[in-house]
């Protein structure tokens, strides 16, 4: 019998399955990747980790929930698929070793970490000379609210904070971009003007109404958001190289 926690984790990836949003981040960040190996810095539930080597990549993939990387090393074998998985926290990613990736992505996990700075130092010492590193976090630091406390969130990330963390973990901006226009309003209205958290039922809920907006929303990120430059959005994308 699995345990509750198990199930909970196949319930979030299953969620993952079919949310507009992750679906299509993942679609853009796959575009930056170079060369063929790759860390999955953060993998969650392991779709990121799964896209990658179902595209021919040799992956690693890391975590610091055990919970999380046994998930990532299940679905992996379920798929017939091999990959180095394990538990280990980015302030410690660099017993991985040094000079070894071609490409690491870090995908909304810098914010859960007290010493971002630090950690994503670790990060870049992983990599090869001109290796690249694809980040995205929370971004406008004036739209932290209840929601970015409850799901452990430090920080929202202002451009200009974010390019000179970058700078200082001896990373050279290829690319940096707002993503997710179309949630900014939403958020904004939601959480400084009403004050309270804005739903996820949209993303999530098998009602038939909810459907259609979640096909048209999946439409307007793969056509739109990952075509075009915004001023503005919830989301920072990074594409880094390092010196």
């Amino acid at each position: 019998m699995r345990s509750g926690i198990e199930c909970h984790i196949e319930k979030i990836h299953n969620s993952g399955k079919k949310d507009f949003r992750w679906n299509n981040l993942r679609e853009l960040v796959s575009r930056y990747l170079e060369g063929n190996s790759v860390l999955d810095a953060g993998c969650g539930t392991g779709h990121m980790t799964l896209k990658l080597l179902r595209e021919g990549r040799t992956v690693t993939a890391i975590d610091c929930s055990e919970e999380l990387t046994k998930f990532t090393q299940e679905l992996i074998r379920k798929d017939s698929f091999r990959a180095e998985v394990y538990t280990l926290d980015l302030l410690n990613v660099n017993q991985l070793g040094r000079n070894k990736y071609e490409n690491a992505v870090c995908l909304d996990v810098l914010e859960h970490i007290d010493n971002d700075e630090l950690a994503l130092q670790k990060l870049t010492s992983t990599l090869k000379e001109g290796g690249n590193l694809i980040i995205s976090v929370p971004a406008c630091s004036f739209l932290y609210g209840t929601r970015d406390e409850d799901i452990g969130h430090y920080r929202r990330y202002n451009k200009k904070t974010l390019i000179n963390l970058i700078n200082r973990a001896g990373l050279e901006i290829k690319e940096i971009r707002y993503w997710n226009f179309l949630g900014f309003f939403p958020v904004l209205l939601s959480e400084k003007l009403f004050h309270r958290k804005i739903s996820e039922e949209i993303r999530y809920s098998k009602k038939s109404h909810y459907k259609h907006l979640n096909s048209l929303l999946d439409w307007w990120f793969s056509i739109v958001e990952n075509n075009s430059r915004f001023p503005i959005g919830l989301s920072l994308i990074a594409v880094c190289k390092k010196k």
